[in-house]
Order: structure tokens, then C-alpha cells, then sequence
């Protein structure tokens, strides 16, 4: 390994001619070499250019998506709402019906005139409490 180490490098025995041709040649190659770094520049701006419309794009399709979320969650909060009120109008609804079905008994919407309006029936006296201030029938 010695012996390597301490070898001298091999010098080349061919030397470059300079001439025309040589000349000719050098600015060949470095007109090639130019033509690839333009050319390797050029496709790097190219690239950076697609690069921007996509990042572009996909910017602008974000925040299409981050708002049509937004606008689905307020609609599906209007949707509950919606579902309450309209379970509380149901059950309103309900009651009236009940009401309206009461009041087409005889028996009851009689009980319900003598006991909101002190009306009596003949031979019959009502006698009113201190404690007794009912708004309806029903109250009491």
C-alpha cells in the first residue's frame, strides 16, 4: 500500500493543440453546455410556473370547500331548529285538538261556563271560596 501511496500521478504524453479546430470544438461545447443550462433553467421556470397555477387552484378550492362547510353547518343548525319548532307547534297543535274536542262535549264546556262564569243552573246556588280563583276547569 506503501508503494501507492507514494507513486506519482501519471502526467498524459498527448498535449492539446491549439488551433482553429480545437478553438471550433471549445466553442461547440460551450455553446452546448449554455444551450442545456438555458434550456434546464428555462424548464425549472416552467415548472415553478405549473407549480403557481396549481398551488393557485388548490388554494382557491380550499377555501370553496372551508366555505361550503361553514354554509352546511348553518343549515344543518336552521334543520334542528326547524325540527323543534315544529315538534312544539305538533304538540300545540295536539293540545288545541284536545281543547276543541272538549269543547264539542256538552257536559264539559256546561261545567266549564258554570265554573268560570258563576252561571248555575236552576235551584242550584254556587258558593264561591277565598282560595278558589281557577282560570279553567282544568286548573283546579
Amino acid at each position: 500500500m506503501e508503494n501507492m501511496a507514494t507513486k506519482q500521478p501519471h502526467t498524459a504524453k498527448v498535449e492539446r493543440l491549439e488551433n482553429d479546430y480545437t478553438r471550433l470544438l471549445d466553442r461547440q461545447h460551450a455553446a452546448a453546455k449554455h444551450r442545456r443550462n438555458w434550456m434546464s433553467r428555462r424548464r425549472a421556470k416552467r415548472a415553478l410556473r405549473i407549480i403557481a397555477c396549481f398551488a393557485f387552484f388548490i388554494l382557491i378550492l380550499g377555501v370553496q370547500l372551508v366555505r361550503t362547510n361553514a354554509s352546511r353547518h348553518k343549515v344543518d343548525q336552521q334543520v334542528v331548529t326547524s325540527q323543534r319548532q315544529l315538534a312544539k307547534a305538533k304538540h300545540t297543535n295536539a293540545d288545541l285538538k284536545a281543547q276543541v274536542k272538549q269543547l264539542n262535549d256538552q257536559d264539559y264546556l256546561g261545567q266549564l261556563i258554570r265554573s268560570k262564569y258563576y252561571y248555575s243552573k236552576s235551584n242550584e246556588t254556587i258558593y264561591s271560596l277565598p282560595g278558589d280563583h281557577a282560570n279553567d276547569v282544568t286548573a283546579k
